[in-house]
């Protein structure tokens, strides 16, 4: 979906993001994170002025503050794509991502520090997934 296509309401959005080069920061809490290159996807969540467009346009932007823990990949991914889900819920996306087969957490707590129910709101995700089940 094309940044334009985004919907202003409240909501939630996968964020396919790919790196094409092993990716090593430290990022909060969580110390020290390696990713290696390939294909994630972010569930993320946007409830306040300008909805899932106005997120997902801050997670587009190269410049920008560190203020969650996806920002680390943002700024170095080589490609991203948002998906958006009006309405929907962060949690429920990750879960149903996570039940497709070769789907699995990279870093335990990635972009969940607020939730107590999910392992990870960052996933990563096997060649040719089929993402029709958001």
């Amino acid at each position: 979906m094309s940044e334009c296509e985004l919907p202003a309401a409240p909501g939630a959005y996968v964020l396919l993001i790919r790196l094409d080069r092993p990716l090593a920061r430290t990022v909060g809490r969580l110390g020290p994170v390696c990713l290696a290159p390939g294909l994630y996807g972010y569930c993320g969540s946007a409830r306040g002025p300008g909805g899932i467009r106005a997120r997902v346009r801050r997670h587009l932007r190269r410049e920008k503050a560190i203020r969650w823990h996806v920002d680390h990949l943002t700024g170095a991914a080589a490609g991203i794509r948002a998906i958006a889900k009006p309405g929907g819920d962060e949690c429920a996306l990750a879960r149903r991502l996570l039940g497709q087969n070769g789907v699995e957490v990279p870093v335990a707590g990635f972009g969940s520090s607020d939730c107590r129910s999910c392992q990870a709101h960052l996933l990563r995700l096997p060649a040719g997934l089929r993402l029709s089940i958001l």
